[in-house]
């Protein structure tokens, strides 16, 4: 014996599978998961951001102790600028790194870019206060004149009083003594 549906269960059936396919086209919908390339293709640009990033402030550094070791103003306005240029664009990397996270990144990735940009702000200080310095040239300017002609004149004023302590040498008066004593 068969059974025929009625027009009730078949009209269960019809409510039914439309539910199923309702409730389907909810989790479809709102399902916001990334695939499985979307999510290696996050992660690669993350990780190319971050060596750009630390390639850029490796540049900088150097360019920064060149700068500073430079012997003509020339070559230190040079790395100056070479330092200016990869500090930007570790900047511009770290702007980039920030609209990333944004869209997909961790509260610790997020945390620890802001961790970042903190100490890099300090470090851009720092990189600005020294590179004025060094593109002034003041440490080879200093030693040139300390061991130029600050140096001659030194020797000038050591040999006059020399020359004083030698003629006051010869009678051990008290002001004599005085005078032999504060040239020393």
């Amino acid at each position: 014996m068969t059974m025929k549906p009625g027009l009730r269960d078949i009209l269960w059936m019809a409510v039914g599978a439309a539910v199923l396919l309702a409730v389907s086209l909810l989790v479809l919908h709102f399902r916001d998961l990334p695939t499985p390339s979307a999510q290696l293709a996050f992660k690669a640009r993350r990780v190319e951001l971050v060596e750009r990033m630390r390639l850029s402030v490796a540049a900088a550094s150097e360019a920064e102790k060149s700068a500073v070791m430079a012997i003509t103003d020339e070559d230190s306005q040079l790395y100056a600028d070479q330092a200016r240029t990869a500090t930007a664009a570790v900047e511009q990397g770290r702007r980039e790194l920030e609209q990333l996270l944004q869209s997909g990144g961790s509260k610790h990735e997020n945390a620890f870019l802001t961790q970042f940009a903190g100490a890099f702000a300090e470090f851009q200080r720092i990189d600005k206060e020294l590179l004025d310095l060094a593109v002034k040239n003041t440490n080879l300017k200093a030693y040139s004149l300390a061991f130029g002609p600050a140096a001659g004149v030194l020797k000038e004023m050591d040999a006059a009083l020399n020359r004083i302590v030698a003629v006051g040498g010869d009678s051990a008066s008290a002001d004599n003594l005085k005078v032999m004593r504060l040239a020393d």
